[in-house]
């Protein structure tokens, strides 16, 4: 199994829907490619790709049915993670606000940089938050609650109306939460990023995180905070404050982060059913349906497997796609449905990536360039024939 750069082509005009698909289905048809041969589609929310009637995975059915359309984890994750309380909402907008008082003004920014350096801070800056980097959230959260004694000190000086927040200890323990819980989302959504991941191994992180949602609520619900680390350590250390202040703000976010994780991420889409293809040496045969039309049913070849002691060790060195691809010429049968749990992308990181890419070959100065070519090099895994490539390259002679 490769996962690799396909093209890259510009669309000069609008990016509607229709443009998308006529864009890439001109460069299968040019390539003398098929629609059947495309097994499925991965994308984020965008409105020109999850169209009903006229989006481009709508276009995409239309001429393969039986694709299957994915819509990317790690956004539907953010999705589910959006949604605050009043209170901790208000909490949250007004650390943007006194991060944009200091950052926005050169002066301002200059005078904290400078007070943090004489006050021997550990950090001299605070960081900016935007809805587009999702997990610039927990870095922001935890620099203002970690930094919130000189913030508050240069909010006095400049006799802003939020210094008062920083010394309300209500306030602080819901900062302290809102940094604690984003931390764990962004460790989640940052552990589903990269190469070669699959929906079996997301859907297993995302059980595990959605349990251990419902262990913290418990915990709370106990009075225990230890799950939360800085608003533990706050708890600790500050004599005058209770769990008790923020408990029901606390337990009520939580209960609506499993609430919305399970209708952006429900259990029965996490492939429970496939748990063969992840642990074929533990499960029983007979949980694999029949394949009555198979010369070779998927419990014979799964009991071949399992007796296989060379599989077995092999399976234990080598990664998903790596095993199940090489038993597919005496497995036919069960490898061909163990493609169907892993070709999928789950998520939309090598786009991402490519943007990445595409953002540090065509800057400012770079606006002309048609970055096509260039684009395959940045993203491709192959590895370019250099010796092969300049022995065909005459040498300019000396004058």
């Amino acid at each position: 199994m490769e996962e690799n750069f396909l093209f890259c082509k510009r669309l000069d005009t609008t990016t509607i829907s229709e443009d998308l698909f006529k864009l890439v289905d001109s460069f299968i048809k040019e390539e003398d490619l098929s629609w059947d041969q495309c097994f499925s589609v991965c994308s984020d929310g965008a409105p020109a790709m999850l169209g009903a009637r006229q989006g481009f995975n709508a276009r995409v059915k239309q001429v393969n049915p039986a694709v299957i359309v994915v819509h990317c984890l790690p956004h539907r994750e953010n999705l589910a993670s959006r949604k605050l309380s009043l209170e901790l909402n208000s909490v949250m907008e007004n650390v943007i606000q006194i991060v944009n008082f200091i950052k926005s003004s050169a002066l301002n920014s200059r005078l904290f940089n400078q007070m943090c350096s004489d006050m021997g801070s550990e950090y001299e800056h605070l960081l900016y938050s935007s809805a587009v980097r999702w997990l610039s959230r927990r870095k922001v959260l935890q620099r203002v609650f970690e930094m919130h004694t000189q913030v508050e000190i240069f909010l006095n000086e400049k006799k802003h109306a939020l210094a008062l927040r920083l010394s309300e200890p209500r306030w602080l323990l819901q900062l302290a939460y809102l940094a604690d819980i984003f931390s764990e989302l962004n460790l989640l959504i940052m552990s589903t990023q990269g190469r070669d991941e699959t929906y079996l191994t997301l859907s297993e992180k995302l059980k595990a995180f959605k349990a251990k949602l419902r262990l913290w609520k418990g915990k709370i619900e106990r009075g225990k905070a230890a799950s939360f680390p800085l608003l533990n350590l706050f708890l600790e250390d500050e004599e005058d404050v209770s769990l008790l202040d923020v408990q029901n703000i606390i337990v009520e976010h939580l209960e609506k982060l499993i609430d919305e994780f399970d209708r952006y991420i429900p259990d029965e889409e996490l492939h429970e059913k496939c748990k063969w293809v992840r642990r074929p040496f533990d499960v029983q045969f007979e949980d694999l349906s029949e394949e009555e039309s198979s010369i070779r049913s998927l419990q014979e070849e799964l009991i071949e497997v399992q007796r296989d002691e060379t599989l077995r060790f092999n399976f234990q060195r080598q990664s998903l796609g790596v095993f199940w691809t090489a038993v597919k010429k005496e497995k036919p049968v069960l490898e061909s449905e163990a493609v169907k749990v892993l070709l999928p992308f789950a998520t939309t990181y090598l786009c991402e990536s490519g943007f990445s890419a595409l953002a540090l070959i065509k800057r400012k100065s770079r606006n002309r360039l048609q970055p096509e070519h260039d684009f395959r090099v940045a993203l491709s895994s192959t590895e370019p024939r250099l010796e092969k490539l300049t022995s065909q390259i005459q040498a300019q002679g000396s004058h």
